[in-house]
């Protein structure tokens, strides 16, 4: 396949429009067309279905959309890298958080590479373990932060750190009890908690199976936003890490009471798919999570209430 090809059908596809990938591209709409056509006589296979309004993709050419656009991204990357080869890092670099951290770091992740690493482009993304992972494996994303709970063959893991987790109810849930629970505790606390599929969930059974203890829980929900809602209504008590609460208690907010859980922590993994090439701005990148990883655990995990 012609790589220029494949540029002009990726941005095409993109903007739904010959003519605006054309103008995009800087190049003459017919030389957009003509390649496009070639590619798709040279694979047998209409790519776009052309109407007055543009084109959209058959479903070959959402395939092929799918599967080269890490090749053209590598590309990109490489060339940066080659060009800066004895500069400073840049080019593309994707990045994918768990909803968990997410909120926490990408803030921190941006400012400090604009700061250090101005001519890296960053592109985040949001995700469970297994969007991440299955990301990562097939070259959509370049590093992945995420809770990594068993071996994932080919991928490079680092582990940044331990995170503890906590018992989070509302503030007036009579309790008179002070400090950390310990994991025998639990049953005695209304638990509103995801379905097991979620990474959290899934540790949470994997930590209570082993030690005999049965759990009662209320209610499964699917979503943060409504946890937090239903904890602050006092409908029931929450397993989660410090991380997505810690907006509201750093803000002092009376609408909950944090315990840490005896016993009970889970990982904050960076990986990477082994055995590729890590480019300079790669690398850059990653240093910049574990140092933000590191910061976070001294400034908030570390001294985290523990009643």
């Amino acid at each position: 396949m012609n790589l220029k090809a494949l540029q002009y059908f990726h941005a095409a596809a993109r903007y739904g429009s010959i003519a605006q990938a054309a103008a995009h591209l800087h190049v003459a709409q017919p030389a957009v067309s003509r390649l496009i056509r070639k590619l798709e006589q040279d694979l047998g296979v209409r790519l776009l279905t052309r109407t007055a309004q543009g084109v959209s993709l058959t479903g070959e050419g959402d395939h092929l959309l799918a599967r080269t656009a890490p090749i053209l991204k590598l590309l990109d990357q490489t060339r940066a890298e080659v060009r800066n080869w004895d500069q400073e890092p840049a080019g593309p670099v994707s990045v994918a958080l768990m909803p968990s951290v997410a909120p926490v770091v990408a803030p921190l992740l941006v400012r400090h590479v604009r700061e250090l690493y101005p001519k890296v482009q960053l592109h985040l993304s949001e995700g469970l373990s297994t969007v991440i992972t299955d990301g990562l494996l097939t070259g959509q994303f370049d590093l992945g932060l995420f809770h990594v709970d068993r071996e994932v063959p080919s991928l490079a893991i680092t582990h940044l750190l331990d995170e503890p987790m906590f018992l989070i109810g509302p503030a007036a849930d009579g309790d008179a009890g002070q400090g950390a629970v310990n994991l025998t505790d639990l049953p005695n606390y209304p638990l509103l908690l995801p379905e097991a599929p979620n990474p959290i969930r899934r540790m949470i059974d994997g930590l209570t199976s082993d030690r005999g203890v049965t759990l009662d829980i209320r209610e499964t929900v699917n979503s943060t936003a409504m946890i937090k809602a239903m904890v602050a209504a006092g409908l029931g008590c929450t397993i989660q890490s410090y991380s997505i609460f810690h907006e509201e208690i750093q803000q002092g907010s009376p609408r909950f009471r944090v315990r840490k859980i005896k016993g009970m922590s889970r990982n904050w993994s960076l990986a990477r798919l082994d055995g590729r090439p890590a480019g300079g701005a790669v690398q850059a990148v990653a240093g910049v999570l574990a140092d933000i990883a590191r910061d976070f655990a001294d400034a908030h995990y570390r001294q985290a209430p523990a009643g």
